[in-house]
């Protein structure tokens, strides 16, 4: 009867320890959101109370842009069933899953975005490796990698944003990184490319001068090109710019129409690229690298 008892006790630890705990009173994430020729801005996001919709019963999200936190508008609503969390988004009364953290290798996750400017897009996630990782507070929590680079920590969400899964199969000139996630005030995660939690600049100033260019793909993981309108006569200069702003990459002479950007060259993360002439700023933008 003992032995009973203890092996079930021992099995109960073990669906507490590997049970998902995604959904926490006065949980918060901070996202940064960056505008191509724009700035950047940081959206925090909370749990925080009850509610019930269709007589389902989910927790309160409140999401706003004051870095001091003391206005909040309601968000959504979140709630969770055997590991897979789903996501209710006042804007349009819909709710779609937002996470399975069931998921396996070689596993596809279906959804549709859901998040304000972004909902209605469907997404398609293939789970390419599944490995752990260890948290700010010593927990260790499942990765789960996709073959288009994003990435989702068990109890955190994906890397870009709490709500923002999917976001490039959905966006272009907009760009979306998780900086921090917290519970209870206490720091769990801290993204390595970020110095803190709240981001905000003004970014690169557009030049009306600015000439014909593009860059492709973007976000990109191995590499990406930039092409623009050449001119032999002219001298040509790009800078690539951290999200901190350290010149990371300076290519001078430039005597082609395409540029190459290494993706080894570069950490994963939000950068700014910056082509001149002369001293003349011609072509500005943003590059996403990601693993």
């Amino acid at each position: 009867m003992k032995k009973t008892i203890l092996i079930t006790a021992l099995m109960a630890l073990t669906f507490f320890a590997n049970s998902q705990t995604f959904i926490q009173e006065n949980k918060t994430w901070n996202v940064v959101e960056c505008m191509n020729f724009g700035g950047c801005k940081t959206q925090t996001f909370i749990i925080m109370g009850d509610t019930i919709i269709e007589q389902l019963e989910y927790k309160k999200l409140y999401a706003t842009y004051d870095t001091t936190l003391n206005t909040w508008s309601n968000y959504g609503a979140m709630r969770e069933i055997e590991n897979q969390v789903f996501f209710y988004l006042y804007a349009n009364e819909t709710e779609e899953m937002l996470y399975d953290f069931n998921l396996a290798v070689g596993d596809t996750f279906n959804t549709i975005h859901n998040s304000i400017g972004c909902s209605g897009c469907p997404i398609e996630l293939v789970v390419t490796s599944i490995d752990t990782v260890t948290l700010e507070n010593g927990e260790q929590k499942q990765r789960f990698n996709f073959a288009d680079g994003e990435q989702w920590i068990s109890g955190i969400g994906s890397l870009y944003g709490l709500v923002y899964v999917g976001v490039y199969q959905c966006i272009m000139d907009m760009y979306y990184d998780l900086s921090c996630c917290h519970e209870n005030d206490e720091l769990i995660y801290q993204s390595q490319f970020f110095d803190n939690c709240f981001i905000n600049t003004v970014g690169l100033k557009e030049n009306s001068e600015q000439i014909k260019h593009s860059v492709y793909p973007n976000p990109f993981s191995q590499s990406t090109e930039l092409k623009f309108d050449y001119s032999s006569s002219q001298i040509y200069r790009l800078q690539i710019i951290s999200g901190t702003g350290q010149i990371v990459i300076e290519i001078e002479n430039i005597n082609s129409d395409k540029i190459i950007i290494h993706g080894d060259q570069l950490n994963s993360g939000i950068h700014f690229y910056r082509l001149t002439n002369n001293g003349k700023e011609i072509a500005t933008g943003k590059l996403i690298k990601i693993e």
